[in-house]
């Protein structure tokens, strides 16, 4: 029978240490679609909403351009509607005085037909006011740069206060 109690045996004790592994491969991954984002409108950036490497949704906003100076190109449009609406309102209060007093013949043809141009172009003048005031608030909306499409955020190489056009 073999005798286990008198023998000894070395032992060793043998620590931690830790090691990293690099492996290279001669190939990169990229998705299916790589979609380079960039803003409509020049400006700084003011705040970054996503980071690298982070899931986001189809128009979920990534970062917001300063909107100070299209806010105030809002505003400029907003007093030229507001302008063009009154001008429209004294037009039709003049083009319906003067319809009155052409039925009552106590002005001509000419002053009826004037007022009535007078009228059409108050007309066309608010239409292109609220074109601007439209066309301005879209602008406004590029200040904040939204994804294209659903994915992973690769590089961002512009951060806060970072100029971009």
């Amino acid at each position: 029978m073999p005798n286990f109690g008198n023998d000894e045996y070395p032992v060793e004790t043998i620590g931690t240490n830790s090691a990293s592994l690099q492996s290279t491969y001669p190939a990169t991954i990229r998705g299916i679609q790589d979609v380079q984002v960039r803003p409509k409108v020049s400006g700084f950036i003011t705040k970054v909403y996503v980071h690298e490497g982070q899931a986001v949704k189809a128009g979920q906003v990534l970062f917001a351009i300063d909107s100070e100076t299209y806010r105030a190109a809002v505003r400029q449009a907003q007093a030229g509607v507001n302008t063009a609406r009154a001008q429209l309102n004294t037009a039709r209060l003049t083009y319906e005085n003067n319809k009155k007093l052409f039925d009552k013949h106590v002005i001509g043809q000419f002053e009826l037909a004037t007022a009535q141009n007078s009228f059409t172009t108050a007309q066309a003048s608010l239409a292109q006011a609220e074109a601007s005031l439209a066309s301005a608030k879209e602008t406004l909306s590029w200040c904040l740069v939204k994804s294209p499409a659903a994915g992973v955020v690769g590089s961002l190489p512009y951060k806060a206060g970072a100029l971009v056009s």
